[in-house]
């Protein structure tokens, strides 16, 4: 098998079984039909876990948006906080992963937390949280990132909104 195709199986098999758990929540008194617009909260600035990252805040923007929410700087019906964490890095051998040269090969896998939180700009509560944990290949290449990042905040948001 060539290195290409056991690469884009390797891609198939990862995105399938991704080995990342994903679920959501949200508070059953909020009428989510009355929410069209976000923006991001603004960070405290002892926040470790808050995302910077404009490669997240962008997934997360692009798929609030396709279901319906608008962004805008100000005066937005919730505000959306982006939380990660990473856990060290493991290497590991094991079956499933790409042959190189008639070798099985090691990969440093990092295992980490996501979540995103839309907040009532007026209470300060939460009203829907999804969060994503698992464990990923730490060497990923920028594409296959965003393509693994758009597929796990897609499933966060599966039933965004949610109905009453």
């Amino acid at each position: 098998m060539n290195q290409k195709l056991s690469f884009a199986l390797l891609l198939a098999l990862f995105a399938g079984c991704r080995g990342i758990d994903v679920s959501a929540m949200h508070d059953p008194k909020v009428d989510f039909s009355t929410i069209h617009t976000f923006t991001w909260l603004a960070p405290l600035s002892d926040s470790e876990t808050l995302v910077r990252d404009q490669q997240v805040l962008n997934v997360v923007a692009r798929e609030l948006t396709a279901r319906g929410l608008k962004k805008v700087d100000s005066g937005a019906d919730v505000q959306v906080a982006v939380h990660r964490t990473l856990a060290g890095s493991l290497n590991t051998k094991g079956v499933g992963y790409e042959i190189r040269d008639g070798r099985l090969g090691t990969y440093e896998l990092q295992e980490g937390t996501l979540v995103v939180d839309l907040v009532s700009p007026s209470t300060r509560h939460n009203v829907w949280r999804g969060t994503a944990h698992g464990v990923f290949r730490a060497d990923m290449l920028p594409a296959e990132r965003e393509a693994l990042l758009t597929d796990v905040v897609r499933d966060m948001l599966a039933d965004f909104p949610p109905s009453k």
